[in-house]
């Protein structure tokens, strides 16, 4: 499928509804474990680190929830052919140069910077998820892997600040297109 038929599509059908459900819930599991995780690394804040732990397990099953949607639904091969295609290329450099001279790039599942961000985004985050869950389960005992502790707790405390600025970017990015009144909450609406 093409990169202008994935557009028109996109342009016409809503978002489903478990694209919005998987988007809420990866949305609030995510953003409450990156609080905790800046909490926890940058001040030494360990109150809700049980928390953590619980909603960090979710957001493991989520994530694999999402993937296996995504792989095995028409709607969801396109997305992730939107975000990860190489041809796509081109679409965001035109989308930095018009952000470049100022005018705000399109939005939502087709080809361009923003789907190239939400794209990385959700990469990074089931990176340092996994290798969060990896770790705890070395720590746990359930995995007898040599040094998997170490990497994982490395690719938190390295992936945190990078998925802080990919949030604070997708939020401000939301905020800003929400300004301009773009149809952009319909993923958020679950009914």
């Amino acid at each position: 499928m093409t990169a202008s038929r994935i557009v028109e599509k996109s342009q016409t059908l809503p978002y489903p509804r478990g694209a919005r459900v998987l988007h809420l819930g990866l949305v609030l599991l995510f953003s409450f474990e990156l609080l905790n995780s800046i909490l926890a690394l940058w001040f030494q804040h360990f109150s809700l680190f049980q928390w953590h732990i619980l909603a960090g397990l979710a957001l493991s099953f989520w994530l694999t929830l999402s993937w296996v949607v995504y792989l095995s639904t028409s709607w969801g091969r396109q997305l992730l052919y939107v975000w990860y295609w190489p041809g796509n290329i081109r679409a965001i450099f035109s989308d930095v140069g018009r952000l470049s001279r100022g005018r705000l790039p399109g939005h939502g599942p087709e080809p361009g910077l923003s789907s190239w961000w939400q794209g990385m985004f959700f990469l990074l985050v089931s990176w340092v998820d996994y290798a969060g869950l990896a770790a705890w389960l070395t720590m746990r005992g359930y995995l007898a892997v040599p040094d998997l502790t170490q990497i994982g707790l490395s690719s938190m405390r390295l992936g945190t600040p990078i998925l802080l600025y990919f949030w604070l970017g997708h939020v401000g990015m939301a905020l800003y297109h929400a300004a301009r009144r773009q149809p952009l909450w319909s993923i958020f609406a679950l009914w």
